[in-house]
């Protein structure tokens, strides 16, 4: 996943680009080639979660012909769209569908993938160096389990569908930042536990690897699902915008039922709270500014009944809302 882009090339000539160039891995991309979003969260425990959102103008084969000299892990959500990738300089090509989550060890090979014009990608990723794997697996595994595990992910790409558990967890680590200065540890915990919930999924599902969203789960459920995610990340960025369930599902093609019922599933909270939950957030990084009061915080975080809003915020956050603008100055 990590390229360098030269905007001279043909439509099928390979591109490549390195969002590693900025501190906060954060890139942009001439007009003429595309989109590209890219969020990046580091923890201390030596794992790399990456959000990627792309859209290129036109057909392009990203490619990556080395690691750097890097071994690691890397671990692929993929959240939209099909899209073949080629590791091992083409030596192995994987289909990745959907709701499809790939583990690959990248010991300094050539990898590609192709990209169509004008298609909106989506990924999440995790990277680990191979050594701090390994320790982790010599942490938590007997020998013999250690070497089942080592030729299960270690030699080969594998892969399984994105679980609900899955899902969750990477709603958990996008929204992190609530956690203000427990963020860390925080993430520490939730790249392990996303971590296991793969290994775990693959050592116990690896006979059904892509048939189970071909058969197992229905198109439809896969579609819902995608609708569903990019939902909640509109409320993540937008939380003041209103997001009365009865409109979303009559937006989403789906009942009101539907709608509450899988949203709980998937995320482990009701469409409600989470709004609510996102608001508040955005109302105490506001405040933290210290460049608004607490009526235009809350009104810019989708609140217009101040009591309300007061109420909900000490609530959560253990204080008023001006006595937390004071006390908590460029925290958010």
């Amino acid at each position: 996943m990590q390229q360098r882009f030269s905007p001279e090339r043909g439509p099928q000539e390979p591109l490549s680009f390195s969002p590693q160039d900025r501190p906060d891995g954060s890139f942009e991309l001439p007009d003429e080639i595309g989109r590209l979003t890219l969020q990046r969260q580091d923890s201390r425990n030596k794992i790399v979660y990456s959000d990627w959102n792309l859209t290129f103008a036109r057909e392009i084969c990203a490619k990556r012909p080395d690691n750097s000299g890097r071994d690691e892990i890397q671990v692929i959500f993929n959240l939209n769209q099909p899209i073949e990738w080629q590791v091992d300089a083409g030596r192995e090509t994987v289909k990745m569908l959907p709701g499809e989550v790939c583990v690959f060890r990248n010991n300094d090979c050539q990898t590609s993938m192709h990209y169509g014009s004008r298609v909106q990608f989506q990924f999440k990723s995790l990277q680990l160096a191979t050594g701090y794997f390994e320790e982790l697996l010599s942490q938590y595994f007997p020998a013999r389990q250690i070497d089942e595990c080592k030729a299960l992910f270690l030699t080969h790409v594998t892969k399984t569908a994105i679980t609900q558990d899955m899902y969750r967890v990477l709603s958990e680590i996008g929204g992190a930042e609530k956690y203000q200065d427990f963020k860390s540890i925080f993430l520490d915990a939730k790249m392990r536990e996303l971590l296991a919930l793969v290994l775990y999924g693959i050592s116990h599902n690896r006979t059904e690897l892509s048939p189970r969203w071909k058969s197992g789960i229905p198109a439809a459920a896969k579609a819902d699902f995608i609708r569903l995610e990019k939902l909640r990340q509109n409320i993540q960025c937008r939380p003041e915008d209103d997001y009365r369930a009865q409109d979303l599902a009559q937006r989403l093609s789906m009942s009101e039922s539907k709608l509450t019922r899988l949203f709980r599933a998937l995320y482990g909270t009701s469409l409600h709270h989470y709004v609510q939950e996102k608001r508040l957030e955005k109302a105490a990084s506001l405040l933290s500014t210290g460049s608004v009061n607490v009526s235009e915080a809350a009104l810019k975080s989708g609140y217009t009944n101040m009591s309300h809003f007061s109420k909900e915020f000490q609530k959560k956050f253990g204080l008023p809302p001006k006595q937390f603008g004071r006390q908590n100055p460029g925290k958010c």
